[in-house]
C-alpha cells in the first residue's frame, strides 16, 4: 500500500514539474540581433511580407518558435520600439536567464556613420570587414587602443575593431540626447538619394516611417512605427495646418483616419520622405505641391 502510494506520490511530482517546465519554455525569452540587418517577416516563412527589420545589436524578446516546411527555425520577436515579426533563427543570439542585455553595462560605441565596418583588426586593408553597424547601432566596447581604434565585443561574442570617427563613446547607462530641429534636419539630409525599401529601417533602404522614426530616434524623441500609429499613439501634439515648421511630421492619406505615408518638415514649405512616388528614395518634396496637398491630412510636434 505505502509503496503504491509512493508511485502514485512520485508520479504526481513528476507531472507537476513537466507542466512547470512546460509553461517555463513557453514564457518569452530574451535574444540579440547578430546580423547587420534582419528582414521581420508577417509569418515564419520568407514568402511573407516585410513588416519590419531588427538591426545590429538590438535586445529583442523572443515570443514564439517554429519551424517553416523546410524545417529552419524561425523566432516571433518583439524590437524595442515593441513592433513584432518573424526572423530566422540563426540571426539571433539566445541570452540565458541570468545573462544581460547586450551593450546594457559599461562602456558602449554608437554607430553614427551611415555604415561602419568592423575589422579583425585595427588595419582597413589586411582583411575585409568582419561586420557592418549601420548608423544608430549599439555596441560593447573591450578596450580602446588609440586615439583612431576601439576594440568592441559583436552581439555574436566576437572581438573587432572599428574606427573611432564612426561613432561616439558613451559610458551606460545612456541615452539619445534631445537635440534641437536644425539638427534633425541636418540628419536627415544625410540620407538623401537613400533607395525605397518597404520595411526598411537602415542605409540599406528605408521606408516613409522607418525614415523619420530613424532620425526621431536619434534626436532624443522615440517614436512607434507605421505612419498612422505615429501620428495617433506616438505621444507628438498636433499642429495646425499652416503653422508646420522644421522637425515637424506631416501625415498623407485619403482621410485622416486613413494614413499611409509620413515626411518631415525641413522648414516651413518643404519636407523630406521616404517615397516611391517619381524617384523610389529619400528625397525633399513641397508641401503644396498638388500631389501632396490633396491628400495631406496632419503635423504632429515632440512635445
Amino acid at each position: 500500500m505505502t509503496k503504491t502510494l509512493d508511485f502514485f506520490l512520485l508520479a504526481a511530482l513528476l507531472s507537476s514539474a513537466a507542466a512547470c517546465a512546460g509553461q517555463a519554455a513557453a514564457e518569452p525569452s530574451a535574444a540579440v540581433v547578430i546580423m547587420s540587418v534582419e528582414n521581420m517577416f508577417r509569418g515564419a516563412s520568407d514568402a511573407t511580407d516585410v513588416v519590419s527589420q531588427a538591426l545590429l545589436g538590438d535586445n529583442v524578446k523572443v515570443l514564439k518558435k517554429e519551424a517553416d516546411a523546410s524545417g529552419r527555425d524561425w523566432c516571433e520577436i518583439e524590437t524595442p520600439d515593441t513592433y513584432t515579426g518573424w526572423v530566422v533563427a540563426s540571426s539571433l543570439r539566445f541570452l540565458g536567464p541570468s545573462d544581460k542585455p547586450y551593450a546594457s553595462a559599461g562602456q558602449v560605441f554608437v554607430v553614427s556613420a551611415l555604415l561602419a565596418n568592423t575589422y579583425r583588426e585595427p588595419d582597413v586593408t589586411a582583411h575585409k570587414p568582419v561586420k557592418v553597424a549601420p548608423i544608430s547601432a549599439v555596441l560593447e566596447v573591450a578596450a580602446e587602443k588609440d586615439e583612431r581604434w576601439v576594440e568592441v565585443v559583436l552581439p555574436c561574442g566576437s572581438r573587432a575593431w572599428i574606427q573611432r570617427g564612426d561613432g561616439d563613446l558613451r559610458q551606460t547607462p545612456w541615452s539619445w540626447p534631445r537635440r534641437p530641429a536644425e539638427d534633425m534636419v541636418s540628419l536627415s539630409k544625410r540620407f538623401l538619394g537613400l533607395p525605397y525599401l518597404w520595411g526598411g529601417t537602415s542605409p540599406f533602404g528605408v521606408d516613409c516611417s522607418g525614415f523619420v522614426q530613424l532620425v526621431y530616434k536619434m534626436n532624443g524623441v522615440p517614436i512607434l512605427r507605421d505612419a498612422g500609429i505615429q501620428m495617433t499613439d506616438s505621444g507628438l501634439r498636433e499642429v495646425p495646418k499652416g503653422q508646420e515648421r522644421a522637425g515637424d511630421l506631416v501625415f498623407f492619406g485619403r482621410a485622416v483616419d486613413r494614413i499611409g505615408h509620413v515626411g518631415m518638415m525641413i522648414d516651413g514649405e518643404y519636407f523630406i520622405n521616404a517615397t516611391t512616388y517619381q524617384t523610389p528614395c529619400v528625397r525633399i518634396d513641397r508641401l503644396a505641391e498638388e500631389r501632396w496637398a490633396k491628400i495631406y491630412q496632419a503635423a504632429r510636434r515632440p512635445r
